[in-house]
């Protein structure tokens, strides 16, 4: 199993969404611990992340297999999270 940690910025986006998702967004994040490549792969600036779209939110997260983490890097509506 996987340990998750939420970087600095994704705790103050998580802190700016909408509370409808967070019951979604939360079983998404627990279900990456038992699989952590549920996600898509990603490409260009993020090549090497991971992203799990839950309408109109996304997690972007990465993997480290040597120390079995998974970092949530940003959490946040479509048109922001990627910049």
């Amino acid at each position: 199993m996987f340990q998750i940690k939420l970087s600095n910025h994704a705790k103050k986006d998580l802190k700016k969404i909408d509370r409808i998702y967070l019951p979604k967004i939360t079983q998404s994040i627990n279900s990456l611990s038992e699989n952590p490549f549920l996600g898509e792969k990603m490409a260009g600036e993020y090549k090497g992340s991971y992203r799990i779209k839950i309408p109109p939110v996304r997690i972007i997260y990465s993997v480290s297999l040597e120390n079995k983490t998974i970092t949530i890097k940003a959490i946040g509506q479509r048109q922001g999270v990627y910049k």
